[in-house]
């Protein structure tokens, strides 16, 4: 009779434990891969990134720039996603005559130094959009790079994510979530 106490005992704190570890590891889990939602009023837009990253707005032409958080000391480059959103309407176009701008002006910025890897139709916010993704090489080494946009209204948005290489695939599946996320509010 003791010793059946004695099990039942040792079974419940090994169960508290197990959930005590559960719900850290949830904790832990959800601060990396939970998701915060962002909205751009003044462009029109909103999307989820991951609550580890952090944002600026306004940065180089970008309406956004979501960063991830650094590895350590020696990270020199914050992988990220970022938002541009283009008034097209002083010059009417269509998705494809956009789409052959965007991807001549990658040419034209990477030349020789440029490895296309994906150049396909895909939906964006829940309209017809285009994914390129590519590999511009560089003296500091290569970059792997996901441009999908959209047109809305008199709008192109743009959406980004640039990484270093070898950090691209550590990133990838946060920003699907992103890109799957990305809605225009106009």
């Amino acid at each position: 009779m003791q010793r059946r106490k004695q099990q039942i005992i040792m079974i419940v704190i090994i169960g508290v434990l197990g959930a005590l570890l559960i719900l850290f590891s949830v904790k832990v889990l959800w601060k990396q891969w939970g998701f915060k939602n962002y909205v751009n009023n003044a462009y029109g837009f909103s999307m989820k990134y991951p609550a580890s990253w952090n944002y600026k707005e306004n940065v180089d032409g970008a309406a956004v720039v979501f960063f991830a958080p650094p590895e350590n000391a020696l990270d020199i480059f914050a992988e990220n996603v970022n938002v541009v959103v283009q008034n097209l309407s002083a010059k009417r176009m269509s998705l494809k005559q956009y789409t052959d701008i965007a991807i001549d002006q990658m040419k034209a910025v990477f030349g020789d130094n440029l490895e296309i890897l994906q150049s396909e139709p895909m939906s964006l916010s829940g309209e017809f959009g285009y994914k390129f993704v590519f590999i511009g090489k560089g003296p500091q080494g290569n970059f792997k790079f996901w441009c999908s946009w959209t047109m809305k209204d008199k709008n192109a948005y743009q959406v980004t994510y640039a990484a270093l290489f070898p950090q691209y695939d550590k990133y990838i599946g946060q920003v699907e979530g992103m890109v799957k996320s990305f809605r225009v509010r106009r």
